[in-house]
């Protein structure tokens, strides 16, 4: 290995790889012959490792694993990313890259394949939509392409099977050109996306590498939400910042940055440190916003997850999550998006009593199991060491510890883990009497601890009611309390106001 660790001090100022980085480039090197006269040869027969699936945490150095192999071999390297704002800051990164996008000329074409077939051009940048075409297909095979790399493998199983179907077509890729080196790179996977990404990338079995998807340095925690407007304005109070807010819709993103612009006080965040961000910006736009949110000390960005995979930002300390992810693959994902400097981050997830059921909902409402320990679970990941189960771990290993407060005591029955709830219900439990649906929004909203307007005490009167949590008075005569569990659930007289 001592040639590549000259290489990887000179070109890239690091003085050594950490383990599974060794253990990858060490494969991929070893089956392309180029360690036959070194020491080290991966993990033996080095030919059957040169079709790899690469699973390694967010933050622990992926791209390394092909940048440094890519400037021992002959051939070129090709690297395929699944959206254009990773495309282009990979291109920013990698000295002699070149990119093929949509819109290039023939002469452009020529151009890039003239420097890839002399050599002068070791990394070729893509996204599978270009390579796909007829014309390109036909190219490929006579440009020497050595490796193949598939950043982001995750997508072959969430896009493919939805709105990128030419992510199942990776393969056709990969048969034109007919690379010795196939690597797929992901950050979390569990087995059936690991299956989803061996079939329609590789026509037989792909040695797997899989490294700890757990971050350490990552504090878990969940909080049940009605009004998750507030809910984000009160953790931006308290959680640090550089932060990212992710939200599941373009609109959203948008509608939720106008809210924080205008609740937030300029003096605490000023209105410029305060974006937002999806894939229907201009390019000139993401580019701004990109620059901003990198260089920004205390920025807050909403987005969608279109930037949780082109960001390479290291001092992110919290990810917010408004909405509830797809799977736990792209949860870990985008949290992992915090603390890549290996500093203590946070990652919160907000969910309400409309979710639809899924993996994650069953995550955020089980209170009885370490969060990381569910989350490890969830990918069929075994860990090597014992979990830590301290109060820097989750919010469940707190409060075992010890460590939370009465007012975020977490509680069995589901509903009254809803932030909003305990407040009103602590309320009316403290002003016992009858209300009209009416009555009830006046009082709440002249009630200085519940800085709410009155739509949204509405709004949340109204879903306690579905919850079952208030409900409408049948008893001409309105009598009093009802006792349920610790609290009190108060009958309302609702009038036809409602």
């Amino acid at each position: 290995m001592n040639k590549i660790n000259d290489i990887l001090e000179e070109k890239f100022g690091i003085k050594y790889l950490m383990p599974y980085q060794r253990l990858v480039v060490s494969n991929i090197l070893g089956a392309a012959g180029v360690l036959e006269d070194e020491d080290e040869e991966g993990e033996g027969d080095a030919s059957c490792y040169g079709k790899q699936i690469v699973i390694l945490p967010t933050g622990a150095g992926k791209s390394l694993c092909f940048q440094l192999p890519a400037l021992l071999l002959k051939g070129a390297t090709l690297v395929i990313y699944p959206i254009l704002s990773l495309m282009a800051d990979q291109a920013r990164r990698l000295s002699g890259s070149l990119t093929l996008r949509g819109g290039q000329s023939k002469e452009e074409r020529d151009a890039i394949f003239a420097k890839v077939k002399s050599g002068e051009c070791k990394f070729i940048i893509a996204n599978p939509e270009v390579l796909l075409t007829e014309a390109m297909l036909k190219e490929l095979p006579g440009l020497g392409i050595e490796h193949v790399v598939i950043d982001e493998a995750h997508c072959v199983s969430e896009w493919g099977l939805s709105f990128r179907p030419s992510y199942l077509r990776i393969g056709e890729i990969i048969a034109a050109i007919k690379p010795p080196l196939v690597t797929a790179f992901t950050a979390t996977a569990g087995d059936e996306v690991l299956d989803t990404i061996e079939k329609y990338i590789f026509t037989e079995k792909a040695h797997r590498i899989i490294g700890n998807p757990g971050r350490d340095n990552i504090y878990y925690s969940v909080e049940g939400a009605i009004l998750k407007e507030i809910a984000i304005l009160d953790l931006l109070k308290r959680i640090p910042r550089p932060a990212i807010i992710f939200c599941s819709s373009r609109p959203g993103t948008e509608r939720l940055v106008r809210y924080l612009q205008n609740h937030i006080k300029p003096e605490i965040v000023p209105r410029e440190e305060i974006q937002f961000y999806h894939a229907g910006l201009s390019r000139e736009e993401k580019d701004r916003v990109e620059k901003w949110f990198f260089a920004s000390e205390q920025g807050i960005l909403v987005s969608t997850c279109a930037y949780g995979m082109g960001v390479d930002k290291p001092n992110i300390r919290s990810v917010i999550h408004r909405d509830i992810p797809q799977s736990v693959e792209a949860y870990l994902q985008e949290s992992g998006r915090g603390g890549r400097d290996r500093e203590q981050s946070y990652a919160v997830l907000l969910y309400d009593n409309r979710e639809k059921d899924s993996a994650i909902l069953q995550y955020a409402q089980n209170i009885h199991k370490c969060r990381r320990e569910q989350l490890l679970h969830l990918l069929d990941y075994e860990p090597p060491e014992p979990l830590p189960y301290n109060e820097l771990c989750c919010d469940v290993c707190r409060e075992e510890n010890g460590g939370t407060t009465k007012d975020t005591k977490i509680t069995e029955d589901t509903r009254f883990r809803f932030r909003e709830v305990r407040s009103v219900l602590d309320f009316f439990k403290r002003n016992k009497r009858r209300y009209t649906l009416y009555e009830a929004v006046n009082v709440l909203s002249e009630f200085s601890a519940i800085p709410w307007t009155e739509n949204e005490i509405k709004l949340l009167l109204n879903e306690m009611i579905r919850m079952k949590l208030i409900k409408k008075s049948r008893n001409p005569l309105w009598k009093d309390i009802i006792i349920n569990h610790e609290y009190n659930i108060i009958n309302l007289s609702l009038s036809s106001w409602v």
